[in-house]
């Protein structure tokens, strides 16, 4: 997994970074392919944002989150990724399993 943040309006600590990476690996865990990530965090007033891109072999996600708390931020828009993930995963499984029924069907024909 290969990690970019980058922050606007605001310094990318070693801490959010750290936050960053533990929660990465636990919802990035079940892919089982290396994934580009790049994490976008801008702060203006009292809003915190957080734009998540992850591009794997197959799929691009692209996650917004906005909230007063910049670690909420981030956890959201993780917690959104990781269901569009799921998402596109579980719809290329329906696709395999639906061309091989077709495939299969054919066959007996």
């Amino acid at each position: 997994m290969k990690l970019t943040v980058t922050g606007r309006n605001i310094d990318i600590t070693q801490a959010i970074r750290d936050h960053l990476n533990h929660k990465m690996e636990k919802t990035l865990k079940d892919l089982g392919e290396p994934a580009d990530v790049h994490v976008a965090l801008a702060v203006e007033k009292h809003r915190h944002f957080s734009e998540i891109t992850i591009k794997t072999k197959g799929d691009t996600v692209h996650v917004e989150e906005e909230t007063t708390d910049l670690y909420t931020s981030m956890d959201n828009a993780l917690v959104k990724a990781e269901k569009q993930l799921r998402k596109h995963r579980n719809r290329q499984k329906d696709l395999k399993m639906k061309k091989a029924v077709a495939e299969k069907n054919k066959t007996f024909e």
